[in-house]
């Protein structure tokens, strides 16, 4: 606005002072480049026509307020006759800093040192306001930025070289060419790394310009729009031991707070243990009925993550149903069997030092049975000794090396002893000898069944030496 009065007041001036000169020229103006770039020494460039309506006479084009006019020498223009004159103009140092289009007046004067007045308008720049950089706004899903590089000039830059650098990518350099008030995009890829760990905000970044062997810098800001954005993982795996692994991550750019729910009943709770990696943070704990509440929270920077890995084993439980279950199924064994039935052995002194054993059959009833065959079987490389306990064997076969006893019935409670012994003159034995289960075979409420004792074994350990 300011710069508008100005220019209609420098306007009407030219006017009043026209019309009071005694020069007559008619003067028209063609803009070639009002752009004055001053660290590269570039010029502002115009046309003046200029038709002479007086006599022929030598004229010359300047200005008193700053701005420098080249050519400086006169030029000659007959009466009546037009010339096109190409003016370069450059701003004097006392007018670098401003940053508005500039309009001024400049003089044509001729040999008499008659004037006229004209107004022209000069805009003075460097690279850093020629060029003008516009980056896009970016949110966290973004994989590139585009920058619109813009000439404010009217001045072609055929060799524009730009190095771009920023906290969202690796440095950047390029090599354009600007035409005269042109524009264009660039983009560039970011580093999804380095976006994910920024918060969001205005963030800078900064261009190098160079042309013509000048460098200028220029800042600009990248505006990372906010983005609240929590990602949620759930991986269950396992059926006996069974683990559940939880990740909640922020792939936003705004700090979140969250939280992770695990519920637990009551008996599997005892078998469950959790694990919150690095960030070792301890369950806020709660009962609800006859469940079992964990909850883990947690505040997350972009990127960061809450992960939690819950694991309940099974198997020890299952190892105790099993254990319990055998147990009740050997003591229901046990209570339920018919008879006790164990053998037992002992080792035998000698007088001619052979390797004897004493072997003991007891039978216990639990219940009442009838017409009972024990049979036992003799082991290999030993003999029976022909002397037997209180109730010798019914039947002795050495051929087939078997004991047998016949009992007709027996009553609960009752406890029937056989015994004998086996020696061995060929081998002694040191170490382990192992002697076969024997087997009864009886008869109960008109069923046949059947019951085998134990494995007894012998260890003999060497004498040591005196």
């Amino acid at each position: 606005m300011k710069t508008g009065i100005f220019t209609t007041a420098i306007i009407g001036i030219l006017i009043l002072i026209n019309l009071v000169s005694a020069i007559n020229l008619e003067v028209n103006t063609k803009e070639i480049s009002n752009t004055a770039l001053i660290d590269i020494n570039v010029s502002a460039v115009y046309d003046l026509t200029i038709k002479n309506n007086e006599a022929s006479d030598d004229f010359q084009v300047y200005s008193l307020i700053g701005v420098d006019i080249v050519p400086q020498e006169s030029f000659n223009i007959p009466s009546g006759e037009t010339k096109t004159i190409r003016i370069y103009l450059m701003p004097q140092e006392s007018l670098f800093s401003r940053e508005e289009p500039l309009p001024f007046v400049y003089q044509i004067k001729n040999s008499k040192n008659e004037i006229q007045k004209e107004i022209l308008t000069i805009n003075i720049m460097n690279i850093d306001r020629a060029i003008s950089i516009n980056p896009q706004s970016l949110s966290p899903q973004s994989d590139k930025i585009n920058i619109e590089i813009k000439n404010r000039a009217t001045y072609d830059f055929n060799d524009l070289k730009i190095k771009f650098s920023s906290v969202f990518f690796d440095d950047y350099q390029t090599s354009i060419q600007l035409k005269s008030l042109e524009a264009k995009t660039i983009s560039i890829p970011l580093d999804s790394a380095k976006l994910k760990k920024q918060d969001a905000g205005q963030y800078l970044m900064n261009a190098q310009l160079q042309t013509g062997g000048i460098t200028a810098k220029k800042d600009n800001i990248i505006k990372f729009v906010e983005e609240a954005n929590i990602d949620t993982k759930t991986t269950d795996e396992g059926i006996i031991i069974k683990r559940s692994e939880i990740i909640k991550k922020n792939i936003g750019n705004i700090k979140e707070r969250v939280d992770i729910t695990v519920k637990k009943s009551f008996l599997s709770y005892l078998f469950t243990t959790y694990n919150t990696g690095k960030d070792n943070i301890k369950p806020i704990t709660k009962f609800e009925g006859f469940n079992r509440v964990y909850t883990w929270e947690k505040e997350l920077i972009p990127d960061d993550d809450l992960q939690v890995v819950v694991t309940t084993n099974w198997l020890f439980p299952i190892l105790i149903i099993i254990f319990i279950i055998v147990a009740i199924i050997l003591i229901k064994k046990y209570t339920e069997r018919d008879f006790f039935f164990r053998k037992t052995v002992s080792f035998v002194r000698t007088k001619g030092g052979e390797f004897a054993l004493k072997v003991n059959l007891r039978i216990n009833a639990k219940k009442y049975a009838e017409r009972i065959n024990i049979t036992d079987k003799l082991p290999h490389l030993v003999n029976l000794y022909e002397k037997f306990g209180a109730v010798p064997p019914h039947k002795i076969d050495l051929h087939n090396r078997r004991l047998e006893w016949n009992i007709e019935s027996i009553n609960k409670g009752e406890e029937r002893i056989f015994s004998y012994i086996i020696y061995s003159s060929k081998i002694g034995v040191i170490g382990r000898f192992e002697l076969p289960s024997a087997k009864a075979v009886y008869e109960r409420n008109g069923k046949i069944k059947e019951i085998t004792s134990n494995r007894s074994f012998f260890i003999n350990e060497p004498k040591k030496l005196q």
